[in-house]
């Protein structure tokens, strides 16, 4: 895996993810831990300078939500969030990212096609698999922000038409599980180019172009 960047500080007492991931030097073993972590939580830690901006955006729709954690910690401040997996953990399919572990928050059973209804919402995609169906979500999503948590082509998927289609507003360092060295990991902010906000962004509507929506 490489080197890591130093865990961070000032954990919030209701992340047990953050907790567990600044003690891995402890206990030895640290891609075997973090590995563990991924499966537990999420691929990428959800700090909370990281959930700051994500509130921002809101309301949000995840799709490959996974064990739900980066929704529950959203949730927990108040944020407006939909989370859809192809194979929730508490579903019938098995979900091979995420075995014996108990969902965080509720995951919708959902595929891309669910994007069609919710472009009144910004779209989250959270280290997003290479090899998935996810490379393609914006085929089905017609709102105006997207906010990805990966590394474009190396451990994640490369968006289609997201350069094309999209403009990156905001940019922030992430801290993945599992990185490859030579591409670090980021959560990243687009806004759709060249058109209004679309027709059910409604909430969104009056952000000057070169300025983050609301705060």
């Amino acid at each position: 895996m490489g080197s890591h960047p130093q865990p961070p500080t000032g954990c919030p007492p209701h992340d047990p993810f953050c907790l567990c991931f600044a003690r891995r030097l402890q206990v030895g073993a640290e891609e075997r831990y973090r590995q563990g972590l991924a499966r537990r939580f999420s691929y990428v830690l959800p700090e909370p300078r990281l959930l700051e901006v994500m509130r921002r955006y809101s309301p949000l729709v995840e799709l490959g939500a996974g064990t739900g954690y980066w929704t529950y910690l959203l949730r927990v401040m108040g944020v407006d969030i939909i989370a859809y997996d192809n194979a929730p953990i508490s579903g019938p399919r098995e979900n091979r990212y995420h075995l014996a572990v108990v969902p965080w928050a509720d995951v919708l059973d959902g595929d891309l096609s669910v994007l069609s209804r919710h472009a009144d919402r910004c779209l989250f995609l959270c280290w997003p698999p290479r090899y998935s169906a996810l490379w393609e979500a914006l085929s089905f999503y017609e709102g105006e922000y997207v906010i990805y948590v990966g590394d474009h082509g190396a451990r994640t998927a490369r968006l289609a038409g997201l350069r094309d289609a999209f403009r990156r507003v905001e940019v922030h360092p992430a801290v993945a599980m599992d990185p490859d060295p030579r591409r670090p990991a980021e959560l990243s902010v687009w806004r759709r180019r060249d058109r209004g906000c679309s027709s059910g962004a409604t909430r969104l509507a009056g952000v000057p172009p070169a300025r983050s929506p609301r705060r």
